[in-house]
């Protein structure tokens, strides 16, 4: 776990004895994103996508190299590290997106103007993690964090129906396009 608030940000990962220098401006990793969810890529292509993201090409494609630029885009090593239950990570796995880059951008753009002060579309760069770290500070009343909220509401925990009624339309109104896909249902029924 680094300390952001003064360590330098990374510009390379680490994996399989090599450093690699890697891209790291916020505009990369939103479309990485949306690389990593593109239903029409095989998990072998987006593996060897990802290496777009290096500025020095590897030798080969290993899981170590995916896991640590994956870390990269999650930002792993802002995190402190708690330990998982394992069988709740399998049921957020089969839970519907609660934000989505692409559908959710215009109101990024919004809050990071209307909280920071600062034009997105203007900005010459930003680092991904100074990003993310912005991106989860914004205030419970920002666009994107009421969005979030409303998408991941338990309906079954709201007993005030015409509240439970209220909320359900807002989700209806506002649901990211979701399908499961077959190792989600075999995850839902216990065949992972």
């Amino acid at each position: 776990m680094i300390n952001i608030l003064y360590e330098p940000l990374p510009d390379s990962i680490q994996a399989d004895g090599t450093e690699y220098k890697i891209v790291t401006d916020f505009r990369e990793w939103v479309r990485f994103s949306d690389m990593m969810n593109d239903k029409e890529l095989t998990s072998e292509e987006k593996a060897v996508l990802l290496t777009g993201w290096l500025l020095n090409a590897p030798k080969s494609v290993t899981k170590e190299l995916i896991t640590a630029v994956i870390d990269f885009y999650k930002c792993k090593s802002l995190e402190y590290e708690y330990s998982h239950d394992e069988e709740s990570e399998q049921e957020q796995a089969v839970k519907p997106p609660v934000f989505d880059w692409k559908i959710d951008g215009k109101f990024i753009i919004g809050d990071f103007r209307r909280y920071y002060g600062i034009n997105l579309l203007d900005i010459k760069y930003m680092h991904w993690w100074e990003f993310k770290s912005l991106f989860s500070a914004l205030p419970d009343d920002s666009q994107c964090c009421k969005r979030i909220a409303y998408r991941s509401a338990d309906i079954g925990q709201i007993k005030n129906e015409s509240e439970r009624k209220r909320i359900m339309r807002i989700k209806q109104a506002i649901a990211i396009p979701f399908e499961y896909d077959d190792e989600m249902i075999g995850a839902v029924f216990g065949k992972v």
